[in-house]
């Protein structure tokens, strides 16, 4: 079960922080799907690796907006989400966590 703590600490990773006199429900996870997200990952940047997985797919869906002289860039939201998918990826795939694993080859008899 995942700690108070931990659940603060993957916000942050996340750029998620509640705002001033919010709540969670006034960002994209809530306490309990970033409680999910910590007990299913090994590790800490396995878990921000997965959160922002999630965050990137959520803003597949969002497109750019033109509206008059305004516009809204919503495919970079897609495209640093995707970044950051890939700076926890390198630290959070395979058995070896990011490490060098070295080993003895042995020849059979």
């Amino acid at each position: 079960m995942a700690t108070d703590e931990e659940v603060t600490a993957l916000r942050s990773l996340l750029g998620e922080r509640i705002p001033a006199g919010g709540t969670a429900s006034d960002t994209m996870f809530s306490d309990e799907e970033l409680e999910n997200i910590i007990d299913g990952s090994p590790s800490g940047e396995q878990a921000a690796y997965e959160g922002w997985r999630m965050k990137a797919a959520n803003f597949s869906n969002l497109v750019n907006v033109t509206d008059g002289a305004a516009s809204r860039e919503f495919s970079d939201l897609l495209t640093n989400a995707l970044q950051m998918v890939k700076l926890y990826s390198r630290s959070s795939t395979g058995p070896t966590e990011g490490r060098t694993r070295i080993g003895k080859i042995k020849r059979g008899d």
